[in-house]
């Protein structure tokens, strides 16, 4: 005999009387998705509040801690985000909606639009009102949490706390303002209830990192003229004019070897526009042009060097390539320092 064959006589029959009884059905996972989406926010409350991610009493950031809420919070993303599109019509989740098949929907089966497809859609589509500061948190999550999964990530634990709160409060919001209402009776109902939980963590959470926030800005009061937003973790205290040591924003202590790089990365991640040029002041390549919100005047476009700190006050258009730059008091040909090297080239 073979045990793939099998052998009635090695197992008794039941006796009368004996036949098993299920009083209570067996366990089985049922997540609808929105109730998995708001499940997975209370995983990630619980490992950035009860984890006791952030500092408390003396306490170090907990990286482990801050990864699952990463991995979690993007899960949560992904779910909510999809199921509002879903309410508006069930093929726009499909990478490509064209090629959108109810019966591959029904069973899972096929390949999804990424968050930030989700978000132009929702947007576009379904007319739902996302700011870019969430949209930028969101993208931000995305590319943490693709970094968890295949690379590993390091990043400032500080700054990755910040981004996973904000998203936090926005996807809380998200769901009483956009999911909730479409729900039914029974399942709006236990939502809510999960939610009030929720919310209260993400209340305690933004509560210390808006104290954080209050300490800085009070002890960088006098310095509120040359701080700008740290293009790493989006807080007003990144503190310029300091030549002989390196930039380190002073939230979540990201620390740039020079201003050259930490210029590069506030260009690309803040601005996304303006001209840079050699400053009249230090004489570095570090000056960018009416494009520099402050802690002081965080809305103005100023023009601040990025190594020494000096803001330009006075600024021109040149005559040549349009483009703003501080004049030399000087020399005043009316042309950036860029279109005077490059007609002196010529000659």
């Amino acid at each position: 005999m073979t045990v793939s064959e099998g052998n009635e006589g090695d197992v008794p029959a039941p006796r009368s009387g004996d036949e098993p009884k299920f009083e209570t059905p067996a366990a089985h996972v049922d997540f609808p998705p929105v109730r998995n989406g708001v499940d997975y926010l209370g995983s990630v409350a619980d490992h950035l509040n009860l984890g006791q991610a952030y500092p408390r009493d003396g306490q170090e950031l907990n990286p482990r801690h801050l990864k699952y809420a990463v991995l979690h919070l993007q899960a949560a993303a992904e779910v909510l985000l999809k199921a509002r599109l879903v309410q508006e019509h069930w093929s726009l989740v499909f990478k490509d909606p064209g090629t959108a098949k109810r019966d591959r929907f029904e069973a899972g089966d096929f390949e999804s639009c990424t968050t930030t497809g989700a978000i132009g859609r929702l947007r576009d589509i379904a007319g739902v009102a996302i700011g870019d500061k969430p949209a930028k948190s969101l993208a931000i999550l995305a590319k943490w949490r693709n970094r968890l999964q295949h690379y590993g990530l390091t990043a400032p634990a500080p700054a990755v706390e910040v981004t996973a709160a904000q998203v936090l409060d926005f996807l809380v919001a998200f769901v009483h303002d956009e999911l909730l209402p479409a729900l039914p009776g029974p399942e709006a109902a236990a939502v809510a209830d999960d939610l009030v939980s929720v919310g209260a963590d993400v209340r305690c959470i933004t509560s210390y990192i808006a104290a954080r926030v209050k300490r800085l800005t009070d002890e960088l009061k006098d310095v509120a003229d040359r701080t700008v937003m740290c293009p790493v973790c989006d807080q007003w205290a990144l503190v310029l004019g300091n030549p002989a040591i390196p930039l380190d924003c002073r939230f979540c202590h990201t620390t740039w070897p020079n201003a050259v790089l930490a210029l590069e990365q506030y260009y690309n991640n803040v601005v996304m526009d303006g001209n840079v040029q050699d400053c009249p002041t230090c004489t570095q390549h570090t000056l960018l042009v009416e494009a520099v919100g402050t802690t002081a005047s965080p809305e103005a476009s100023r023009s601040l060097c990025f190594c020494c700190g000096t803001d330009f006050a006075v600024t021109a258009q040149c005559s040549d390539c349009y483009n703003a730059f501080v004049p030399d008091p000087d020399e005043d040909y009316g042309l950036c320092g860029n279109c005077i090297n490059g007609a002196v080239d010529r000659f």
